[in-house]
């Protein structure tokens, strides 16, 4: 398996995870040409995704995928509540498969993958985390956007060779900063974002020895620093002893492909930061 996102933040969101010719988009937060410019980038073609997975309907999740789904005419996997307000086209809503909450399923269109969705707890309509594994047993999981660490998620996020977790704020950065107060409330409420402190904290309820990235995601521009989000999760890191590399992730460039091995360290180190790819 490997694994790359493809930018996030609050202007967009999107990963895409390959294992042998399959390959699946995880939301698609992104205009259809910026989505088809990073893959390519990438060395991928959009065109051969093989399905659409999206958390929720919010448009920094799913603003390239009506036209995406359209042009080429993959199916989308998400929960009615999120197919309900996501303002996608008849013609996209026909191709979608409605999946639910702790019913895991084989993709059809990508044969060896297998996806669970499991409710999180942010103020979307049914927005859902996902685990995928492959068919050599590589376990990722992806939660996106979470104002709580909830005992249903982080029973499904065990046993991961990667995982992809949202570290969105600086609390001290927040509570500073310009946002009007009834948005901070929202952004650090139990229905909004996780700070990198609650991030750090969570990861470590997840430790395993075959943890090998943890990739942080949907960082805020205005609320955050990439070196914050490093920090305080390589600490938390360093004081479990754990081996897990971080990998910081941008808004406006695609993080390079994650070589994901079952049970094992990460293929190549990273540069930056040891440890740590910014």
């Amino acid at each position: 398996m490997r694994v790359a996102v493809l930018g996030s933040g609050s202007a967009g969101n999107s990963l895409v995870v390959e294992s042998g010719n399959r390959r699946l988009l995880v939301d698609a937060g992104f205009s259809c040409r910026q989505l088809q410019q990073r893959l390519a980038g990438l060395g991928a073609d959009i065109s051969r995704v093989d399905a659409l997975l999206l958390t929720h309907e919010h448009q920094d999740h799913c603003r390239g995928a009506d036209v995406m789904l359209r042009r080429y005419r993959q199916p989308v996997y998400a929960t009615q509540g999120t197919l309900d307000t996501s303002g996608l086209s008849a013609e996209a809503i026909a191709e979608a498969r409605a999946i639910r909450s702790g019913k895991p399923f084989e993709v059809p269109e990508s044969p060896g993958f297998w996806v669970e969705a499991f409710g999180i707890p942010h103020d979307a309509r049914e927005p859902v985390g996902f685990v995928i594994e492959d068919q050599e047993g590589c376990r990722l999981g992806v939660v996106t956007d979470m104002g709580s660490r909830s005992q249903l998620a982080w029973g499904r996020l065990q046993d991961l060779d990667c995982l992809v977790i949202e570290a969105n704020h600086d609390l001290q950065m927040l509570r500073t900063g310009p946002y009007p107060w009834h948005l901070k409330q929202r952004v650090a409420g139990r229905h909004g974002h996780l700070s990198n402190r609650e991030a750090a904290e969570g990861v470590i309820e997840l430790l395993s020895e075959r943890l090998s990235w943890v990739v942080l995601y949907h960082l805020s521009r205005t609320n955050n620093l990439p070196a914050l989000a490093a920090q305080a999760m390589g600490e938390a890191l360093a004081q479990a002893g754990s081996t897990a590399q971080i990998v910081v992730t941008q808004q406006d460039e695609p993080t390079p492909w994650l070589e994901v091995r079952r049970g094992t360290v990460p293929l190549a180190r990273c540069a930056g930061q040891q440890g740590t790819l910014f």
